[in-house]
């Protein structure tokens, strides 16, 4: 469940619990161990997450059933009450404490799971291949924690302060993830952009992708959703040289386009920084893909105020939004003041964000017809033949292949040129 970020977990678990020889049951069967990542950003994924575990028992009658991630460390006790969960496992050794209770529970037919495979270690020996999952893109932790103390958000006393993992070992880690056949690697953090004041000599984030960037073999790095002050001139000077190994696509936080209700969640940040970074990236990269987060009735948010959000966003130069109904969440300081937005209001004002974060992919992606954009082919057939593809700037893409059987074509870095662009399809030939 959840973000990038649990992905990228989820996959160090499932290296450790292929090492131990264990492999994913085909869907029609049951499984000897379910493993549950959940999320906790809001109310929601919490009831969700028991939601999930339930149906999981159900399904799996006789299987280990372990809960882990940010709902596990947050509450491990309302989890343990789920029906059904066997163990709940924190953040802290998450892949090697997740092995150890498998091994005692299969017995002793498995090895001991190795104590030389580390978190970051297991994600970078990842058993996965191309040829043997649904898998051409990679997630990547290389940073946790987060130092920000936004008003609504509960993860910094979740995940804790901000950390890097080493640059040796992180470029380590693609060069194996390249070597087992991901052509995309996806970096990601709670605050990725914060990566490396921490190290002993302190690093800036350009300064890792300086090095990623030259990893032999490597297909495409991407970035994941960067702060919009760790967005640094640096950084942008960086994109806008590299020649295309780190994609042109950004996906940079907004929350709110009113000055008063950013001072309200404690954004470090108002709405005129957050136009002069897209502007600039925009100026620099002009084909670059640009999202934004935005949180829809955060408590007091007034009619005027969501008005100046819908403003703001008509007016910027973002590619898409992806819209989150405030939730609030017991132990942060938005959950204590006054004037919380009745739900009927949030789901209208959601409504409307969402049809002008519609409108702004489709001005985005009629934009490309035309173009040839380079894409990574995925490893899915769409109902309609065409092999489903994701360009540089984040554009999902069918794209026909001219006759040719799509399965060959898998997972590969190809040309595209776009033919047409509708409310909800793109489609593309290959150039």
């Amino acid at each position: 469940m959840g973000c990038k970020l649990n992905q990228a977990e989820s996959s160090a678990v499932e290296a450790r619990l292929r090492a131990l020889g264990l492999s994913r049951p085909p869907d029609v069967d049951p499984a000897d161990v379910v493993v549950l990542n959940t999320c906790t950003v809001t109310g929601g994924a919490d009831r969700e997450a028991r939601q999930i575990a339930r149906r999981l028992r159900r399904a799996n009658p006789r299987a280990l059933l372990v809960a882990t991630g940010c709902y596990a460390e947050r509450d491990a006790a309302a989890l343990r009450a789920a029906a059904g969960v066997d163990a709940v496992v924190g953040l802290q050794d998450q892949a090697g404490r997740i092995a150890r209770l498998v091994a005692d529970a299969l017995g002793p037919r498995l090895p001991a799971p190795g104590s030389e495979l580390g978190e970051l270690g297991a994600t970078a020996a990842c058993d996965l291949r191309a040829e043997d999952a649904d898998r051409t893109r990679a997630y990547l932790k290389v940073q946790d924690g987060c130092d920000l103390r936004c008003s609504y958000c509960i993860i910094p006393s979740v995940r804790g302060a901000s950390r890097s993992l080493p640059p040796d070992a992180i470029v380590s880690a693609i060069a194996r993830l390249g070597e087992a056949g991901y052509r995309e690697i996806v970096l990601t953090g709670v605050n990725t952009g914060d990566y490396g004041k921490d190290l002993d000599p302190p690093l800036r984030l350009h300064h890792l992708l300086e090095r990623a960037s030259g990893v032999p073999g490597l297909g495409r790095l991407r970035l994941n959703s960067l702060e919009p002050r760790t967005v640094s001139e640096d950084l942008i000077a960086f994109l806008a040289g590299d020649g295309g190994r780190v994609v042109p696509h950004l996906q940079i936080p907004l929350q709110s386009g009113s000055d008063a209700v950013l001072a309200r969640m404690r954004r470090p940040y108002r709405t005129a920084d957050y136009a002069a970074i897209v502007e600039r990236l925009r100026r620099r990269i002009p084909r670059i893909g640009l999202g934004a987060d935005v949180i829809v009735g955060f408590p007091g948010e007034s009619d005027a105020e969501f008005e100046e959000t819908v403003l703001f966003i008509a007016s910027s130069p973002l590619c898409y939004l992806h819209v989150f109904s405030y939730s609030a969440r017991p132990g942060t300081r938005a959950a204590t003041l006054p004037d919380q937005v009745p739900p009927p209001i949030i789901k209208q004002r959601s409504a409307r964000l969402r049809a002008l974060g519609g409108n702004l992919s489709l001005r985005f992606r009629s934009a490309q017809v035309g173009r040839v954009l380079p894409v990574l082919t995925l490893r899915e057939v769409r109902a309609d033949g065409r092999l489903r593809a994701l360009s540089d700037t984040f554009i999902d893409l069918g794209l026909d292949t001219g006759g040719r059987p799509p399965e060959p074509l898998f997972n590969h870095l190809l040309a595209a040129r776009v033919t047409a662009a509708g409310e909800r399809d793109t489609l593309a030939v290959m150039a």
